[in-house]
């Protein structure tokens, strides 16, 4: 409660956040001191530092789950030339196609990232 204080501290004060939480104004007082001082006051993060601690997370839960990890694992993006190489035998199958009057194959691909978040108590 005291960390998500940070984020709605314009709104609410701590008379409002200690009556949520069910304590005293004085508690939720020392209770916000001691949580600025363990953060050493530095209540913001970086986006390196964010992004470092999601794919943290990631692999924790890749780690924890083998289904996930082949899922959630992110394949490498094709340069420039594979992608060029790989359109290719496409658009021979599609000129032979119309060529002999047939409708042309639809091939498609896609790419997917699944993520699962599970929150336990």
């Amino acid at each position: 409660m005291v960390a998500a204080k940070f984020m709605d501290d314009i709104h609410y004060n701590n008379a409002y956040f200690a009556r949520v939480g069910g304590v005293e104004v004085a508690e939720m007082n020392g209770l916000e001191l001691e949580l600025l001082f363990a953060l050493r006051f530095r209540l913001n993060v970086t986006p390196a530092t964010f992004a470092a601690y999601c794919t943290a997370l990631e692999g924790e839960m890749a780690a924890d789950d083998p289904l996930l990890s082949r899922l959630s694992s992110p394949s490498p993006s094709p340069s420039p030339e594979e992608e060029e190489e790989s359109q290719a035998p496409r658009r021979k199958d599609s000129a032979a196609a119309a060529a002999a009057g047939r409708p042309a194959p639809l091939l498609t691909a896609a790419r997917h990232r699944a993520v699962a978040v599970e929150i336990t108590q």
